[in-house]
């Protein structure tokens, strides 16, 4: 939530310094352009990729056993329509920023190492949050070993980085240029 949040709201300002300067973005440099440059980069690298992680990893799990992820005694603190704004509505509100905005993709070694690099934060963090208080932060967790719990792990960086290539791929069938899309992150 707070990096869909961050995201949206970098695009608002980059609007608003749009509307305020009107020139057009200048790719050479300056204040608009690194604004441009930020929201392409968090958009490519972090925004698509995980939203449509957290969609369909959730969502994949909670199908299979609700109560290895959200159990139901969480409704009553958690309600369903926060579930799914946290869940559901982040995917179709980033397919609508790709659809209105094009966003020029790092190289694919840069992005590979960016998906490689969160996915170890995210992955150490947890496992600290473990080690610190006996608790998975997923309660799925509790059922697997530790190999399974790293290949897990594994298995989900691998599906970010594939995350960010459809992203790259929609982009570019959208936008006219798949594959050809200039690179500038």
């Amino acid at each position: 939530m707070v990096l869909q949040t961050l995201f949206f709201a970098l695009c608002v300002l980059t609007d608003i310094v749009n509307l305020v300067f009107p020139a057009k973005y200048k790719r050479g440099g300056g204040f608009k352009s690194l604004l441009v440059k930020l929201r392409d980069y968090l958009f490519t690298m972090f925004a698509f990729p995980y939203a449509t992680f957290v969609f369909s990893s959730f969502w994949s799990i909670y199908a299979v056993d609700r109560e290895l992820l959200y159990p139901k005694v969480v409704d009553a603190i958690f309600p369903h329509w926060l579930n799914h704004a946290c869940h559901t509505i982040i995917v179709p509100l980033v397919l609508v920023q790709m659809y209105i905005q094009n966003h020029a993709y790092a190289s694919r070694i840069k992005g590979a190492t960016v998906m490689l690099f969160s996915g170890l934060l995210y992955m150490s963090w947890v496992l600290w949050v473990h080690h610190a208080s006996g608790i998975w932060v997923y309660p799925f967790l509790n059922k697997l070993s530790l190999v399974t719990i790293l290949l897990f792990f594994g298995i989900c960086a691998g599906l970010q980085y594939l995350l960010y290539l459809l992203g790259e791929k929609i982009s570019g069938r959208i936008w006219g240029h798949p594959g050809s899309q200039k690179k500038r992150c």
